[in-house]
């Protein structure tokens, strides 16, 4: 805790300087999702058929059911004036991703409220990796159960194993 506390200490520090960097994660904590044998396994299923995506009846309905959570939860995080911004966060889903967004044309800030704008002395809140962070061994498990189901339904090599 004393860490995350000098870190944020550093980090209005650095704003109150006009420099700094807003909104990067801090140090110790991950990025993205990375599941092993994900690549692989879609490699293998876009190769199945020619005449069926397997991949967009596989991979959308969980890319949908995880940005709607993260969505969900990114609307609990977003700060709220007017509620304009938390209503403009929506997920986006393929059968090759799970994306979340916030703003549009009339909501232009969403970026500046997340990474927050050090000219404009705007601090970073960061509403999305505040939801993924709260997700992220739920997002890890559901992708790895859905990677070794794929491979026992169609019988596929699994990389990950050696």
């Amino acid at each position: 805790m004393e860490y995350a506390e000098e870190t944020n200490l550093e980090r209005g520090r650095d704003m109150a300087n006009g420099t700094g960097t807003f909104g990067f994660r801090a140090t110790g904590r991950e990025g993205g999702v990375k599941i092993e044998g994900l690549s692989s396994v879609r490699r293998q299923m876009k190769n199945l058929s020619s005449d069926v995506d397997y991949r967009a009846q596989e991979f959308l309905p969980v890319n949908k059911a995880i940005a709607a959570a993260v969505a969900g939860d990114a609307k609990k995080f977003v700060p709220v004036l007017s509620g304009a911004l938390a209503s403009s966060v929506r997920e986006a889903a393929s059968k090759t991703s799970a994306r979340v967004k916030a703003g549009s044309k009339a909501i232009p800030y969403a970026g500046p409220i997340h990474f927050g704008w050090p000219a404009r002395r705007i601090k970073p809140q960061p509403f999305f990796y505040d939801a993924i962070d709260g997700r992220r061994d739920e997002i890890r498990r559901r992708y790895e159960k859905l990677v070794d189901d794929l491979i026992k339904k169609y019988d596929l090599d699994d990389k990950r194993r050696k």
